[in-house]
């Protein structure tokens, strides 16, 4: 009889390690690493958080067919995390350097949706190139690569799995194009 309140009590604590560690992360992850698949593209991406601090270094890297002609595009991105803005969503500002020559700022919003389904996350984004001319090749933004365009936004939904990974569906769009892309993601989190 004296063994049974013990029992019971590691049994519960194992009960709910065990729930914890199936269970979605509540806050948003910015350590990660995605592959983004686009109709003509493929995209590489890895971003982390040193220190748990506000800067976030990421880059990307992306190799596409548009109507027969390859491209490939290198990407380096930093940001600074402005937590829970207003309403739990984090504003992060960057600057991003694709190829070397085309630099641009982003801004992207994010959301944990946990009030509507358990691991549901919205993001949206908006990128504009900081090069005075209307000839930019293009850059990675939104999970793919935008071609010819000086301006790209974004929208992203994403589901955590687990707390490792990470599955989404989002749509990327540039101004000169009237083309909408719709980009398919799995992402890890560390």
């Amino acid at each position: 009889m004296k063994h049974i309140i013990p029992t019971l009590t590691l049994t519960a604590l194992a009960a709910a390690a065990s729930a914890q560690q199936a269970a979605a992360p509540a806050g948003l992850n910015y350590n990660q690493v995605g592959v983004s698949r686009t109709s003509d593209s493929n995209t590489a991406s890895a971003q982390f958080n040193p220190a748990g601090s506000n800067l976030v270094i990421g880059f990307a890297t992306t190799h596409g067919d548009v109507t027969g002609t390859d491209y490939n595009y290198g990407q380096l991105n930093l940001g600074y995390v402005f937590k829970g803005v207003a309403q739990g969503i984090d504003a992060t500002v960057g600057l991003s350097q694709t190829n070397g020559d085309n630099t641009l700022y982003t801004l992207t919003l994010r959301r944990a949706l946990n009030e509507v389904y358990q691991g549901l996350e919205i993001s949206a984004g908006y990128a504009s190139s900081l090069t005075s001319s209307d000839d930019v090749d293009g850059f990675v933004f939104g999970g793919t690569g935008i071609n010819s365009t000086k301006t790209a936004r974004f929208v992203d939904l994403g589901y955590n799995v687990n707390k490792t990974f990470q599955v989404g569906v989002g749509l990327t769009q540039g101004d000169k194009n009237d083309n909408t892309l719709t980009v398919f993601s799995v992402r890890a989190g560390f």
